[in-house]
């Protein structure tokens, strides 16, 4: 019995928890409830003004003045693309107005332009002549005489490991190499397709090929872009290795953006820029699906951790150098990469699979890449303070332009003075391996025109190292420092630091020039190197523009001595492609010009031209010869451009030298000239420039 009440007694223990559990649920319940519909109290007592309000245009800088660029045509199409001011295509625009008006005489010629393959072919891979609509969509494919043999195919990839390989290091060399091996099955057949090993194929084509003499070639002779041309060898390679990739665009890989990246450079080099700008935003999606902007993940080897890094860095890099040419906007922002810079200490470059050498003070060839990125980096961060700066000086004057306000203009340039700090402090933190030393007592990385002392028993891997690094630096620097070239008669004593802006840009376009002669008359280092040829060019624009602003400045006769050098540059690189020989044609034209205006400043007692206070703009906002109404063709009716030959010269010299400068690689060229307004006799009306 009393076990009986006991159990009696926990049954009802029981029953009264099980209760209580069942109340505090559904007061659980209630309460959540309640909340869903009443916020918290201290929500409700909380005033509206504290709460943060979320506004969809937050980041959209609807206000901001942005300083307007040029729309021009660098292709075959008569459609316009834009290009920024910082770009080449701008500044050159900014001299063909100078130009206009300095000689009086406006004279579009739409056949004297130089060749290049993207002014002949639509794509790469379609080689009749014409637009893409007369072109159609067939694409050349590969005939007996492009297959390359397994010997070929052995010769083409060992300039790769001693060239390219150097320089992007994007490529496990071991992991390649067996890669490579396994795609030749059997005895006596061709190697199973891989798009990897068919765009390095392609790109070192591209470069081993500029070796090669041009059939018939000389220092006066351009001659055609065909088939034959070192800036589209390897095309159908290329064309093969996209197609491939096209397979992979929802599952993509490490190996899918090694692809990418290297056709990036292809494009470049054979003068289809706004392709590989395209390629390049195709890359950066690409290395975000893969997740490379951020830390690598830990389970990996710290082989492939740095490798992930190195390639998301490499990117970084090119697509910044890229943008920043082109003058728009960037795509990779770095707020958003978690990703650590890569390492270069001795013990990675031995695990890395390719054999190497170290050369003191720690530096491996891994060391290149390093500087490599962290020089772009402060060019970078320079450029975006620089343009925002601008986009703040001309808020509230509602302006597009520096150039109509000498105030604003020396504003910015005193501000970019002190930006430039940045730039100074990577130059003296570079390992002293990685520089090129000078003769006497020259200075390494300098503007102070010594001559190169070449290390007679370096490797070329660390000779080319050295030289593209000093090359990069320089181009960087001096497109910084080119807004600044100004074409207008204004006191330079009111301009100090626009004037010093100016003198320093040509500064680093002779340092540029003389490297670049210097190297190509001792050595063979950057023979083949399209993008040394495309600095060079960027270069020579500076130079005459600088000669062009400032004919009786003390600088004014070192610049145009290295004129003369840019075209023996010119005429070395013309012999292998016809882009290069095009380019020694029109320094030429460009320099008789210059020389002319010299002479007449000289005889004036002028510093430059008169020319209206207020630099001149770049023409903008033309199609064709038969475009909007008021602009006419060589063979429209009204005002002929013999109507406003001056009677100081005969009219050849008169020829405007940019008509023929329709050159397109990567981006240091110009492609179109700007045809006159019909029914005016005033120049500033008869061409549409403003005063800036």
């Amino acid at each position: 019995m009393p076990a009986a009440i006991r159990e009696i007694q926990r049954l009802r223990s029981r029953v009264y928890d099980l209760e209580q559990q069942l109340q505090s649920q559904d007061l659980l319940a209630n309460n959540t409830a309640t909340s869903l519909i009443t916020p918290p109290a201290s929500f409700a007592a909380s005033p509206a003004s504290n709460i943060a309000k979320l506004d969809p245009l937050k980041e959209h800088p609807s206000p901001k003045r942005v300083w307007e660029g040029i729309y021009t045509s660098t292709g075959l199409s008569y459609e316009t693309q834009y290009y920024g001011p910082a770009s080449s295509f701008f500044f050159i625009g900014r001299m063909s107005s100078y130009l206009a008006v300095a000689l009086q005489q406006p004279h579009s010629d739409h056949h004297l332009q130089l060749n290049s393959a993207s002014r002949s072919f639509a794509t790469p891979t379609t080689l009749k002549r014409g637009p893409l609509d007369d072109a159609g969509v067939s694409i050349e494919g590969p005939t007996t005489a492009d297959t390359l043999s397994g010997v070929q195919e052995d010769y083409f990839l060992g300039l790769f490991w001693q060239s390219y390989h150097c320089i992007l290091q994007i490529i496990d060399e071991v992991e390649f190499k067996e890669h490579y091996k396994s795609l030749w099955v059997a005895p006596g057949k061709s190697r199973k397709p891989s798009a990897l090993v068919d765009i390095v194929l392609a790109l070192c084509m591209q470069y081993g090929v500029a070796f090669v003499p041009r059939s018939g070639a000389s220092q006066q002779t351009e001659g055609d872009v065909d088939g034959n041309d070192a800036t589209i060898a390897g095309r159908w390679l290329y064309r093969r290795s996209q197609s491939l990739l096209s397979a992979e665009l929802e599952s993509p890989t490490i190996v899918t953006l090694q692809c990418h990246i290297l056709a990036v450079y292809y494009l470049c080099n054979a003068s289809f820029q706004n392709m590989a700008h395209s390629t390049l935003a195709i890359a950066v999606r690409t290395a975000q699906i893969l997740g490379l902007h951020l830390e690598p993940p830990v389970y990996l080897t710290r082989k492939a951790k740095e490798l992930r890094r190195r390639i998301w860095w490499t990117l970084f890099a090119v697509e910044s150098k890229t943008c920043m040419k082109l003058g728009r906007p960037l795509s990779a922002q770095i707020s958003e990469a978690s990703c650590s810079l890569p390492a270069d200490d001795p013990e990675l470059a031995l695990l890395s699979g390719s054999s190497f050498a170290s050369f003191g003070d720690n530096v491996t060839w891994h060391s290149y890449n390093v500087q490599n990125t962290k020089v772009i980096l402060a060019a970078r961060a320079i450029y975006v303070s620089f343009h925002d700066k601008c986009a703040e000086v001309l808020a509230p004057s509602e302006g597009t332009t520096l150039y109509s306000d000498a105030h604003s203009l020396e504003a910015c340039a005193q501000f970019l003075s002190a930006s430039m700090e940045c730039l100074q402090t990577w130059r003296l933190e570079v390992p002293d391996g990685l520089k090129t030393r000078r003769k006497g007592s020259g200075e390494s990385l300098s503007t102070d025109r010594s001559p190169l002392d070449l290390e007679l028993y370096a490797p070329v891997w660390l000779q080319r190292q050295r030289l593209l690094l000093e090359l990069l630096y320089h181009n960087l620097a001096m497109n910084l420092h080119r807004p600044f070239i100004c074409f207008s008669n204004v006191s330079s004593s009111s301009l100090q630091h626009t004037r010093g802006h100016a003198s320093a840009c040509v500064d680093h376009a002779i340092a540029i020039t003389d490297i670049m002669y210097q190297i190509l008359t001792e050595t063979d280092t950057l023979r083949g190197w399209h993008e040394a040829f495309q600095w060079q060019w960027n270069a020579t624009l500076s130079l005459i523009g600088y000669v062009l602003a400032y004919p009786l400045s003390p600088s004014t006769l070192s610049a145009r001595q290295a004129i003369d050098s840019a075209i023996d540059v010119f005429e070395t690189f013309g012999r292998n492609f016809v882009i290069a020989a095009s380019a020694a044609n029109v320094t030429r034209d460009l320099t008789a010009k210059a020389d002319f205006l010299i002479h007449r400043c000289s005889g004036n007692g002028l510093m430059t031209p008169a020319i209206p206070s207020g630099d001149v703009r770049p023409l903008r906002n033309y199609n064709d010869f038969n475009g909007p109404s008021g602009l006419i063709g060589p063979n429209d009716g009204g005002v002929e451009a013999n109507d406003f030959q001056s009677d100081i010269e005969p009219s050849a010299m008169f020829q405007n030298p940019l008509a023929g400068m329709d050159l397109a690689f990567t981006v240091d060229s110009y492609n179109s000239f700007e045809p006159m307004l019909a029914g005016s006799t005033n120049m500033s009306n008869m061409w549409n420039f403003s005063q800036e």
